[in-house]
């Protein structure tokens, strides 16, 4: 091979290499975006976690919280968005900054009790993954009007049924920065990357 084509290749692909880290840096640091309105946050509300204890939003303001929804009896979507939470929070279980919260679809059949059978099987924390249950209507409106899980219409009675299989991730001014497909096969690392750039512009 002729040495000029040799050192014109050497250089187009050393100016690949450096455009590829420059991009990667970039990407790395640009932030979440928020979404809804403006001025749209995730309202305060109180429901009922597996232990049958009293769960006050409140208490976890400042955090960043991972939201989905689910329910126990669901065959193939919610175990696969379990899963990939399971794993995340395998990692995250103890650090302080984060909570994880799994709401209920199906609050009649979804009681504490079957709840805290349902977290074992993901190794849920209960000081740092809540598995919420509550009054259907309250559920449903949290789900589609505060955490915009869904953009269909109902008023959670007793022929509404939701679902869907995204995870949410919380800032902790309660805005939503991030709407992960909790069934991709990457979404435990773009859940981990999400949190990670949470924590940093937070200095958490």
């Amino acid at each position: 091979m002729n040495k000029g084509i040799f050192y014109f290749f050497l250089v187009i692909i050393g100016f690949t290499a450096v455009g590829y880290g420059i991009f990667e840096v970039l990407e790395n640091n640009t932030p979440l975006p928020v979404y809804g309105d403006d001025d749209h946050t995730v309202s305060s509300f109180s429901l009922t976690d597996q232990q049958g204890h009293s769960f006050h939003s409140e208490k976890h303001d400042g955090k960043i919280w991972i939201v989905n929804c689910f329910f126990s009896s669901c065959p193939i979507v919610c175990p696969k968005v379990m899963k990939n939470i399971q794993e995340v929070h395998d990692l995250m279980r103890n650090d302080e900054s984060i909570v994880t919260i799994s709401m209920t679809v199906d609050p009649k059949r979804d009681t504490p009790d079957v709840l805290y059978r349902y977290g074992e099987k993901y190794n849920a924390s209960l000081d740092s993954w809540f598995l919420l249950t509550g009054e259907k209507k309250e559920i449903y409106r949290l789900a589609r009007k505060d955490f915009l899980l869904s953009a269909s219409e109902g008023a959670g009675d007793e022929g509404d049924f939701l679902h869907s299989e995204n995870i949410m991730i919380i800032d902790p001014e309660h805005r939503i920065r991030d709407i992960i497909n909790g069934t991709g096969p990457k979404a435990n690392q773009m859940v981990l990357e999400s949190i990670k750039k949470l924590k940093k512009e937070y200095k958490l």
